[in-house]
């Protein structure tokens, strides 16, 4: 393995992959027992502690991990409504995949690198969860890695970056188009026009999300040790609306440490970075009003659009945020999931379907349990 690239890697896996320990199944799914007023019904699956296990997204009652094993990484779909477990694809030369993903109807796309002798390439797959089948779309050897993808207008979008010729780093976006070929497409920016870019220097687009109707990008530019930041809004056509200068809020919730993850729903943008620090912000209310910021807490992606709460969770603690999206009201929710000897270690969304992982104190054998809940099961 070529040193360098090992050297980029291994702090990369730790920063961006939720990974479980695990591979022995112990099924439990499907309770339809009486419960109390403090418990809730779910499915429930439980994994050992005998492979490194990345959970990365749900579908419905469907969910999709991974296992590591030395170079290999093992892709399988755990069923939770008939308790079956299907392995669908096993890769050589794994090195890493980043937490961004993408769902267009029943097939989420993602990011992954793969060796390719001395160096990294990047590997587009999808996962088409009606078939259970995974298969790779493209690949491509630019030099960004944990690529961030989205859906706008019912197309895949991707951040892509490269390096010139005399070394200077560029971002461009990709569209896939209806043959699943990736296409380079313009951003009609016209913010770099505006009064508001006091930096006179390039823009660097940092990440992409989308509410689905339209595109919106970190985009920063930075003259020696100055720097501004901004949320620019585009719409399907890739032309550019408006933006919003988040610079002082970076700097004034210290998020300066990368950008591990960026989302925009409704009137509200949450961003966390590398360093688990999150904010989330309301558009409409000026200034850049944060109505939450804490470490550690992670926003749950939902890509059903079937349920206007939106989810947040503080990693290794219990603490779960119910946001309604159209007040911005955040309320703690309670879930009795064996709270007194285990924490939340992942969670995930799929409209009313979430998705918990709790992982054991120190005084359990490592185990953890995996429950699928449906959401009006909360206690507020």
């Amino acid at each position: 393995m070529n040193k360098k690239i090992k050297g980029f890697i291994l702090p990369l896996i730790m920063a961006c992959m939720i990974s479980l320990s695990g591979c022995h199944i112990q099924l439990d799914h499907g309770n339809t027992g009486d419960t109390s007023s403090n418990e809730v019904q779910a499915y429930n699956v439980t994994f050992d502690d005998s492979a490194l296990r990345t959970y990365i997204d749900i579908y419905e009652t469907k969910l999709l991990y991974m296992e590591m094993s030395e170079s290999d990484a093992t892709f399988y779909i755990y069923n939770f409504k008939d308790g079956s477990n299907q392995k669908i694809l096993t890769l050589e030369d794994f090195a890493l995949k980043g937490r961004s993903n993408a769902l267009i109807d029943d097939t989420l796309y993602f990011y992954l690198s793969l060796y390719n002798g001395s160096e990294l390439e990047n590997d587009l797959y999808a996962v088409n969860f009606s078939e259970d089948k995974m298969y790779a779309v493209s690949i491509n050897m630019y030099s960004q890695k944990l690529i961030p993808l989205t859906v706008l207008g019912g197309s895949l979008v991707s951040l892509q970056g490269n390096h010139t010729e005399n070394g200077a780093f560029y971002s461009f976006v990709e569209t896939m188009n209806c043959n699943q070929n990736m296409e380079q497409v313009e951003l009609d920016s016209k913010a770099s026009t505006l009064a508001t870019d006091t930096v006179n220097s390039p823009r660097q687009i940092i990440y992409i999300t989308s509410d689905g109707s339209y595109l919106y990008a970190l985009e920063k530019s930075k003259s020696g040790s100055s720097f501004n930041c901004f949320i620019t809004k585009y719409n399907s056509d890739f032309s550019f609306i408006s933006e919003t200068n988040i610079t002082d809020l970076l700097k004034t919730y210290e998020l300066t440490n990368g950008i591990g993850s960026f989302s925009v729903f409704n009137h509200f943008f949450t961003i966390t970075d590398y360093s688990n620090n999150t904010i989330v912000s309301d558009f409409d209310k000026g200034d850049n009003q944060v109505i939450l910021y804490e470490n550690d807490v992670e926003y749950v992606r939902d890509f059903s659009g079937l349920t206007a709460n939106k989810y947040l969770y503080k990693r290794n603690t219990n603490q779960i945020y119910r946001m309604d999206e159209g007040t911005g009201k955040i309320e703690l929710q309670n879930f009795d999931l064996d709270n007194d000897s285990s924490n939340i270690r992942v969670m995930l969304s799929y409209g009313d379907n979430l998705l918990i992982v709790k992982q054991p104190d120190s005084d359990h054998d490592g185990s953890e349990t995996v429950y699928l809940i449906p959401s009006n099961n909360d206690k507020s």
